[in-house]
């Protein structure tokens, strides 16, 4: 069986490397990319650190053109679900759940540097105090070792939590945790957005104005700019809002 998966991880990382050429390649730079190659872009990634899995993504959903390479990272402290993001100006992100199937240990130790090695996880801790409402540096925090294998909801890459504010008073050496900080909305109240409706075989898009905050996946209410008419419609990136048809 170990022999069989660690062929698997061998093809889904030649895999990879093919889509992340195609990816990168001027030719098909500004072509739209489908979720297929998203969800091999995550196998990829998973199956260099272990592990098997099958990312929950709509092969044929189309996503924007990415000129840059695409930046894959854990998300709530463990590979259960991923971002992958564009980091072009104006990019896509998105959080994906991984629905990972099993770890092969052998492979899973020659990656000692992975941000969740099997044997002490390292995860971002305070380096000095902070007060309620303040925002998080790259200075004010750094990586250790868990203290605690019964910490949930922690952070194991420092850029997840730079820019971000505190919620209550947290002391030195205090392991961070997502109850700790204030939520980290992918839609702002008042920010513009762009609105699709699809309508079987035909998509409208238009741009509409946020009415509230939101989290990826979650339902909210924008006004479109062209109509003034006010629509609830699923967040599925930084930017766009996806009309729920009847």
């Amino acid at each position: 069986m170990r022999s069989s998966f660690l062929v698997d991880n061998i093809a889904r990382l030649a895999a990879g490397i093919i889509a992340t050429a195609m990816v990168m390649s001027p030719a098909l730079a500004d072509r739209p990319l489908s979720g297929a190659v998203l969800k091999d872009q995550i196998e990829a990634f998973l199956a260099a650190k272990g592990l098997e899995a099958d990312p929950a993504i709509d092969e044929d959903r189309q996503f924007l053109p990415c000129r840059s390479k695409l930046d894959i990272t854990p998300m709530f402290g463990d590979f259960k679900t991923v971002r992958i993001a564009c980091p072009d100006d104006g990019g896509f992100s998105l959080a994906v759940r991984t629905q990972i199937r099993r770890a092969d240990r052998a492979v899973s130790r020659e990656h000692k540097n992975d941000p969740l090695p099997e044997s002490q996880p390292m995860v971002v801790k305070l380096g000095r105090s902070l007060g309620r409402g303040a925002v998080i540096t790259a200075g004010d925090v750094v990586l250790a070792p868990m203290p605690d294998a019964r910490f949930t909801g922690y952070f194991v890459a420092i850029d997840d939590v730079v820019g971000r504010k505190v919620e209550q008073n947290m002391t030195v050496n205090q392991v961070l945790q997502n109850r700790h900080l204030a939520p980290n909305w992918m839609v702002v109240k008042d920010q513009s957005v762009i609105i699709e409706s699809k309508i079987g075989p035909v998509t409208v898009v238009s741009s509409g104005i946020a009415l509230g905050d939101g989290q990826y996946g979650e339902l909210l209410k924008v006004r479109n700019q062209s109509s003034k008419l006010v629509v609830e419609g699923r967040i599925i990136s930084e930017k766009k809002i996806e009309i729920i048809t009847k």
